[in-house]
C-alpha cells in the first residue's frame, strides 16, 4: 500500500514538473508552480526557509522521500530502470549490494557547496538534480513538444479551429544542447545498469539528505528472526544499500522507494 502511494505521488510530481518545463504558454505555472518551489535547491537559493524546513523534517521522519517522490531526476531514473526490468524480465531482481563510495560522494558535496558559496553556480548546477532534469526537459524534450504542437496547429487551422497556435522551435546553443544530451546519456546508462547510482554516488542533494536520513524515525528494518537469507530484498534494492548477509541497511543511500518491503 505504501509503495503504491509513493508511486502515485511520484508520478504526479514527475508529470507536473515536466509539464512546467514544457509549457510555453505559461498557463500551467499558476496551477503547478508550487511544484518547482518545493524543489530542494531552488528553495535553498530562494531562501525559502519554510520549504527547506519541511523537506528536512520529511527526511528525518521518512528518510529520503524527497529523492523518491519529489525530485524529477530521481523519478526519471526509476522509469529508466523499470523499462530495463520490463524488457528483460530475468533481470527483475538484478541489483546487488555495493559499499558506499563515500570519498566521491562527500567530495562532490563539498565542491557543490563551495560552488554555491563562491558564486560558481554554473559548476554547482551541473550536478544538481533539479537543474540537470531542467536541462534535459528544456533542451531535448521542449523542442519536440513545441514541434508536435505546431503540427496540431497546422491541421487545426485548416479545420478553422484555433485551439492550437504555432510557436517558435529553438535550441539555445549547441553547447547547452550537448551538455543536456551528455547529462541524459550518462544518467540513462547509470540508471539502466544500476538503478539509483547517480543519486547515491554523484548527486549532492542526495548525499546531504542521506546524512539526515541515517536518523530517520520511520525506516525499513530487517527482521533477523524471520530472514531466511534469500537475498530478494537486496536484489530488489535499486539503491544497492541492503547488505542481506550482515542484515544491515545503509540508510544514507536508501531512497525510501519501499520496493524491498514485499520481499
Amino acid at each position: 500500500m505504501l509503495r503504491k502511494i509513493r508511486i502515485i505521488l511520484a508520478s504526479v510530481f514527475f508529470i507536473g514538473i515536466t509539464m512546467l518545463f514544457l509549457d510555453f504558454t505559461g498557463a500551467l505555472h499558476a496551477w503547478l508552480g508550487w511544484m518547482a518551489k518545493v524543489q530542494f535547491l531552488p528553495a535553498v537559493l530562494a531562501m525559502n526557509f519554510v520549504t527547506v524546513a519541511v523537506l528536512l523534517l520529511l527526511t528525518l521522519l521518512f528518510g529520503r522521500v524527497y529523492c523518491s517522490v519529489i525530485c524529477p531526476l530521481g523519478v526519471m531514473q526509476d522509469i529508466i530502470s523499470w523499462i530495463h526490468g520490463k524488457t528483460r524480465k530475468k533481470n527483475r531482481f538484478r541489483f546487488t549490494y555495493s559499499p558506499a563510495k563515500n570519498w566521491l560522494r562527500y567530495t562532490l558535496l563539498v565542491l557543490f557547496v563551495a560552488g554555491l558559496v563562491l558564486g560558481a553556480h554554473s559548476i554547482a548546477v551541473l550536478i544538481a538534480p533539479y537543474s540537470a532534469y531542467g536541462r534535459i526537459a528544456q533542451n531535448l524534450l521542449s523542442p519536440l513538444w513545441i514541434a508536435g504542437n505546431n503540427v496540431l496547429a497546422y491541421f487545426a487551422e485548416r479545420a478553422d479551429s484555433y485551439a492550437f497556435y504555432t510557436a517558435p522551435v529553438w535550441i539555445r546553443s549547441i553547447a547547452t544542447f550537448s551538455v543536456a544530451a551528455a547529462t541524459l546519456v550518462i544518467i540513462a546508462i547509470l540508471s539502466w545498469r544500476g538503478g539509483r547510482t547517480y543519486c547515491n554516488t554523484i548527486c549532492p542533494v542526495g548525499t546531504f539528505l542521506g546524512i539526515l536520513s541515517r536518523f530517520s524515525l520511520l525506516r525499513p528494518t530487517i527482521d533477523t528472526a524471520k530472514c531466511n537469507n534469500c537475498g530478494l530484498c537486496a536484489r530488489n534494492c535499486k539503491a544497492a544499500c541492503i547488505d542481506n548477509k550482515n542484515h544491515t541497511i545503509d540508510y544514507s543511500r536508501c531512497v525510501a522507494c519501499m520496493d524491498c518491503l514485499e520481499n
